[in-house]
């Protein structure tokens, strides 16, 4: 729901609180007239019953003042930090009943109450209440009175009014209980959960009070020859104590009212119909009649919140050039007074608000203009807006600058948190909270990740801002291909994210192959054309109940279909359980590893090297074999490609290396030479502590340098060869022999390759195995071993498993073999039976001299 629709509804709400209290206000406004029409009847039909003198004539004007006084300015006292208004209204009331006819203290009542409702401003409905409810009031007095008195004679004014005093004081008091009650009902049926037996207790206690210092008076008065002076010295004193009484009560209120006024601002959030409330607050603060809220600085234009006592109204923004606003905005304030104006401008800005005072503040907030508040006339007749106002409305607004500033801050926080700083796109978090609300609102099918594949090299390039540059046009790209039916977000470095409404499989392709074809196009970036090679994963929403989207479930499965379209070089890929169970197994077999190196589950296979002119065994290949409890075997290439990344490969490079330096150092004891190669992976080839590692292993076996064989990868020397050289030559020089294997299957430098101290390269299988019968793999096989002949280094040939291949291999003068025609890779136990049954020593009689192993006849 908006702001505006919130505000709506409100109003609406209040319309019908507002009818429904007009209605009980009629009906008890009804009741009461009757009730007072039956008490006052029979006073009104019988002979006056108060045979006094004749009294003054300015009598009942006074007693009109006095009820006019009585309602409009009751005494407030705060009694534990609960307000109490006295009426004085039995004051007047029983001095009337005392001194007037019935009749004539009737008149005055209701004349003061229509005369107080018009200085109030307030509703006709209240007016017609307060009348209904004071006619009920005087009624129930008089007619007491009327029924209580006993008829006296003559002798004075004393004489007379002596026996009535017992009658009035109750007439008074029975009169404010029917006022107390009535009120007390009524609040209740309109939804007051005041206790009614507290409002009465308190009237009665007020009107008790009052009747018996009114009556304690009068007898004073009349009884004391110097009793009017002594009663007006009183009232003087009680009147100057309750005058200072009533300064410090307003400057306790103002404090505690600012108090509560920032305490409101400071718990105000965005919702306008906080603010509207704010607006009302800032009027009832003053007394204003009407205050508003002009918001200038706003994205999406002016904005106006203006509130009279009954809560919002709606005033339209004034005109470009208002002189009250470009006064305010120059000087920081604006104050005017129609009376008091001479300037034309001022008098038609005044009369275009139906105002007679108003007085403007601007808001001002680290040197920028957030709009302004306005106040419009004072609620009572008898004052007007002045100084003093303007010094609380600066107050109050400085209070609204600073909460307008606090929730611009809090918005920009906001927009951060669930947006891209680049691209202006959702984030991953803004695209969780919108997949929640799509799925809430059943539109939420599923998820097209894209990958642009680019960001790097044009990042490279070109620089970071030019790359920033390809995010943002590849984003307002999408948008507008996706149109409003999908939402698109940035989830990261150069990937795109598009939550797309309730789609089957095949709409999704298309929908998908759509965009793609518009986000591979070529964008021109700095002048350079960037072809984007734009992948696509797509991940339903199968549970849109489960709102998938909240835990990045979606999200992760389209990134497995993203990163399996990549592998398999297709444009897009849908995601299937089968995707997520291998990436599930790899992501097990990873976290599995360090617990299986330390069980024993990892093991170390070795493969034999023969050379092919002497069959003399000249060493073996240490290869890692894992026999997982739940997947069985994992092959080595799978392992790998799994650990590559991850530290776990330096664990496996440990593990391997120490398990072949302690079989070496057992061979050594047994009298035989035999090396063994240990594969570095890239990871392991530039890490800076390599050498060190090595160093310290050969040390703790006690195992020669020469012994030790370590293959690096083509294509691991050449990534980076410029890394990779510093580290080979400080292995080369401990005396460790090197070997690149798969030799064959990279773009090898020739430049490099001879300055690489490296003593051995390695034929890659597949040229190999396809020698045999492929007339170009049996050249590419000649050239390698003539290439290695021609830099003075040993040529192995890998995966040799035929005897026409080993034959090729002899005629060609290769070095050495390797391969399932020999021996397949055997653990420790098996091999040693091969070397037992398939070797015999070559030097058994050199005595301290390690044998050398040649093949059986």
């Amino acid at each position: 729901m908006t702001d505006a629709s919130r505000v709506r509804t409100d109003r609406c709400a209040d319309e019908t609180r507002g009818r429904n209290r007009t209605r009980v206000y009629a009906i008890a406004s009804a009741v009461l007239l009757l009730l007072a029409a039956a008490m006052w009847t029979p006073v009104l039909a019988s002979p006056a019953d108060v045979p006094i003198a004749r009294p003054a004539f300015y009598t009942p004007l006074v007693l009109l003042l006095a009820f006019v006084a009585g309602e409009l300015f009751p005494l407030r006292f705060e009694v534990r930090s609960e307000v109490l208004l006295v009426s004085l209204s039995e004051l007047p009331l029983v001095l009337g009943v005392l001194l007037l006819p019935p009749w004539m203290v009737g008149a005055a009542y209701g004349l003061a109450a229509v005369i107080a409702f018009a200085a109030r401003r307030g509703r006709l409905r209240s007016a017609v209440m307060n009348l209904a409810l004071i006619a009920a009031e005087s009624g129930s007095a008089v007619m007491l009175v009327h029924l209580l008195a006993r008829p006296v004679g003559s002798g004075g004014l004393l004489a007379v009014a002596q026996p009535r005093l017992f009658a009035v004081a109750v007439g008074a008091i029975a009169g404010a209980l029917v006022s107390a009650v009535a009120v007390g009902l009524i609040r209740r049926v309109i939804g007051s959960t005041h206790p009614i037996r507290t409002l009465v207790a308190r009237s009665m206690l007020t009107a008790v009070l009052v009747v018996g210092l009114t009556l304690a008076g009068f007898t004073v008065w009349t009884a004391i020859p110097r009793g009017p002076v002594l009663c007006l010295a009183v009232v003087a004193i009680f009147a100057l104590l309750y005058r200072n009484y009533f300064a410090f009560l307003q400057q306790h209120a103002g404090l505690a009212g600012l108090y509560e006024f920032g305490a409101s601002v400071a718990r105000a959030g965005v919702d306008i119909a906080t603010w509207q409330n704010l607006v009302q607050q800032v009027g009832d603060q003053i007394g204003a009649r009407i205050a508003a809220l002009y918001l200038t600085d706003r994205p999406t234009g002016a904005a106006v919140l203006a509130a009279d006592a009954d809560g919002p109204v709606d005033i339209a923004m004034p005109p470009a050039g208002d002189p009250l606003l470009d006064q305010a905005l120059r000087d920081g304030f604006a104050i005017a007074q129609r009376d008091r104006t001479s300037d034309p401008a001022v008098a038609e800005a005044l009369t275009a608000r139906g105002a007679t005072d108003v007085i403007i503040v601007a808001l001002k907030s680290a040197d920028r203009d957030r709009g302004f508040v306005e106040i419009r006339d004072s609620r009572s007749r008898w004052s007007r807006l002045d100084a003093g106002d303007l010094t609380l409305l600066r107050t109050l607004s400085g209070h609204l600058a600073t909460a307008l500033d606090n929730h611009r801050l809090v918005s920009r926080l906001q927009r951060e948190a669930y947006h891209d700083p680049v691209t202006g796109l959702a984030n991953r978090s803004g695209l969780e909270v919108r997949g929640e609300e799509l799925a809430k609102a059943g539109g939420f099918g599923g998820v097209l990740l894209l990958d642009l594949g680019v960001l790097g090299d044009v990042t490279s390039a070109l620089g970071h801002d030019h790359g920033e540059q390809l995010l943002v046009t590849m984003g307002e790209r999408l948008t507008e291909a996706v149109g409003p039916e999908a939402f698109v977000g940035r989830v990261d470095a150069d990937r795109f994210a598009v939550l797309f409404g309730p789609l089957t499989e095949d709409e999704a392709r298309r929908f998908a192959d759509a965009v793609l074809a518009i986000a591979g196009r070529a964008i021109v970036v700095d002048g350079v054309e960037v072809e984007p090679n734009v992948v696509g994963g797509i991940a339903f929403n199968e549970h849109p109940e489960a709102v998938p989207i909240t835990r990045n479930v979606l999200l992760q499965q389209a990134q497995l279909a993203l990163v399996s379209a990549r592998a398999k070089g297709e444009r897009l890929a849908i995601y299937r359980p089968a995707i997520g169970e291998v990436y599930q197994r790899r992501f097990q077999l990873v976290n599995q590893f360090r617990h299986a190196v330390d069980t024993g589950r990892v093991t170390v296979y070795y493969q034999p090297k023969l050379t092919l002119a002497e069959r003399e065994l000249i060493g073996v290949e240490a290869l890692v074999r894992w026999m997982h409890p739940e997947y069985g075997f994992v092959a080595p290439t799978e392992l790998i490609d799994a650990i590559e990344n991850t530290s776990a490969i330096d664990v496996l490079f440990r593990h391997v290396l120490d398990q072949s330096l302690a079989q070496i150092a057992d061979w050594s004891a047994r009298g035989l030479h035999i090396s063994v190669a240990v594969n570095l992976s890239v990871r392991n080839l530039l890490a800076p502590d390599l050498a060190r590692i090595v160093v310290d292993a050969l040390a703790t076996y006690r195992v020669p340098a020469e012994l030790l064989t370590l293959e690096v990868t083509e294509s691991s020397v050449m990534d980076q060869p410029e890394r990779a050289l510093p580290a080979l030559r400080e292995l080369h020089a401990l005396g460790i022999r090197l070997s690149v294997d798969d030799f064959g299957t990279g773009y090898s430098s020739l430049a490099y390759l001879r300055r690489l101290p490296i003593d051995e390269i390695k034929i890659d299988k597949s040229f190999v195995q396809g020698m045999v019968t492929d007339l170009g793999d049996l050249a590419i096989v000649r050239a390698i071993i003539d290439l290695g002949h021609s830099l003075g280094l040993r040529v192995v040939a890998e995966g040799v498993e035929e005897e026409a291949g080993r034959d090729a291999l002899r005629s060609m003068k290769c070095d050495a073999m390797q391969g399932f025609l020999l021996a397949r890779p055997l653990p420790i136990d098996r091999f040693e039976s091969w070397l037992t049954s398939r070797t015999v020593p070559q030097n058994p009689g050199r005595q301290g001299e390690p044998a050398l192993l040649r093949m059986r006849a």
